[in-house]
């Protein structure tokens, strides 16, 4: 069940009647039930992969902590949950040229694992001492708001907010809200109507030129950013309302400044996952030059696997590594110009990227490419209308991205804040479109 039906938020209203009425030990335990209600009405019996991944990193933590065969029960912890993983999502990729032979997916699989395999981690490094709880700790990998397409929770910040009783404020319930509103205006009005016009592009993108391409690429690019982060948006809302406290997953990544500053803007919860459990692990920076562009390399290509099994994905994570090695080769002049300029190309390659991300059979991604870098026939008119964008981009930077707009909404007196909540459920139910598309990184 998705933060985009009807029923979601019953469910979170009738959750916040509970809540308050019983104890933080029943506390705990109702909203692992939700949590678990809410997964096998949308996954059936798939929900036995997430009482695997539960069961089984719950106990290698501990035997982790024990410090016997400590590498021994971390390989089984990742043998077991990776090899679940791979096993779902990639089987077919190498029979069928990336085509998986699955029609059945685990909901949150990619999530709930990588949340699951941070826990072991981290007690592996020492950073960590395992819960004694193994209803928290499957609340933890379970926590509804969250399971279907992050943020990637850490362990030690979900964990040590459950050691007290959950309590419902007003300031939580008028933020979170906000945080949801937001977020279903981002999904419903903008991801969902570009959906079509999207769709219809790249159904076939070959009966199309330059102009429809480039386009539908850009549409593309601002369709799945304000899908995903609508999510996290509602997400992070939820769980708000509910008492716990996450960092924010998108920080304005269109305006950032070159490949290093999107990708710490860009899905923060999963970057900072690779950065932390696979880049450093690797030698990160720390090995000489050639060993940093490998690890980069190798990091992003990983990314690009981790989103599926086809080949685009997998020139789409490459694509991005060499993005940021190049960023690492390249000495950029500390000038307003040189930097506008390194953030205009930026955005470009970002958008190019989209469209590798975007199209995953190899013939018709070789002719997008090739029109997106080699416009022909393109109007006039768009292209004073890309340079007017673009001046306000510019001109508007600074202002946007330095605001927390949230905060400054969520925080207002309640007679605006009223106000506020009355005009976007309004533009909330006017824009609801005819068809409302699932979410885009559900299916990741």
């Amino acid at each position: 069940m998705l933060p985009n039906e009807i029923n979601y938020y019953l469910i979170l209203l009738f959750l916040l009647i509970i809540i308050p009425l019983i104890s933080r030990e029943r506390q705990i335990v109702f909203l692992l039930v939700s949590s678990y209600i809410l997964y096998i009405v949308s996954n059936s019996y798939l929900v036995f992969s997430l009482v695997f991944v539960t069961v089984l990193t719950f106990y290698c933590g501990r035997l982790i902590y024990d410090k016997n065969n400590r590498k021994l029960y971390l390989v089984l912890a990742l043998l077991g949950c990776l090899g679940q993983l791979s096993f779902f999502k990639y089987s077919g990729f190498l029979a069928l040229q990336g085509v998986s032979i699955f029609t059945f997916l685990a909901l949150g699989l990619s999530y709930f694992t990588f949340m699951a395999l941070s826990y072991v981690f981290d007690i592996y490094r020492g950073k960590l001492r395992p819960t004694n709880s193994l209803i928290e700790y499957a609340l933890f990998v379970s926590f509804f708001p969250v399971i279907t397409s992050g943020p990637i929770l850490r362990a030690v910040d979900f964990l040590n907010q459950i050691k007290s009783r959950i309590v419902i404020t007003s300031k939580d319930l008028q933020l979170g809200l906000t945080l949801i509103t937001i977020g279903l205006i981002l999904k419903l009005l903008i991801a969902d109507n570009l959906a079509p016009f999207v769709d219809a592009i790249f159904s076939d993108p070959t009966k199309f030129g330059s102009q429809a391409i480039i386009l539908g690429t850009l549409a593309f690019g601002i369709q799945l950013y304000f899908d995903f982060a609508g999510y996290s948006d509602i997400a992070i809302g939820t769980a708000m309302i509910l008492g716990f406290k996450f960092s924010m997953n998108f920080n304005n990544p269109y305006f950032a400044m070159n490949p290093s500053d999107f990708w710490r803007r860009w899905n923060i919860s999963l970057s900072t996952f690779l950065r932390d459990y696979l880049y450093i692990p690797l030698g990160g920076n720390r090995k000489g030059t050639l060993r940093t562009y490998l690890n980069l390399i190798v990091t992003m290509v990983l990314c690009g696997l981790w989103h599926g099994a086809t080949w685009n994905f997998l020139i789409w994570g490459g694509y991005h590594g060499c993005l940021l090695c190049l960023h690492r080769l390249l000495p950029i002049p500390n000038r307003r110009i040189f930097l506008i300029i390194i953030m205009l190309l930026t955005q470009y390659f970002v958008f190019l990227g989209w469209l590798i991300f975007r199209v995953n059979n190899l013939d018709n991604l070789i002719y997008c490419l090739r029109m997106f870098l080699v416009p022909t026939g393109l109007n006039f008119f768009y292209f004073i209308i890309g340079l007017l964008a673009v001046s306000i981009f510019i001109l508007s930077r600074d202002k946007i991205a330095n605001n927390d707009w949230v905060c400054f909404i969520g925080s207002m007196k309640p007679i605006y804040w009223f106000i506020y909540m009355v005009i976007a459920i309004n533009v909330i139910y006017w824009s609801w479109p005819v068809r409302v598309t699932k979410f885009i990184y559900a299916g990741f």
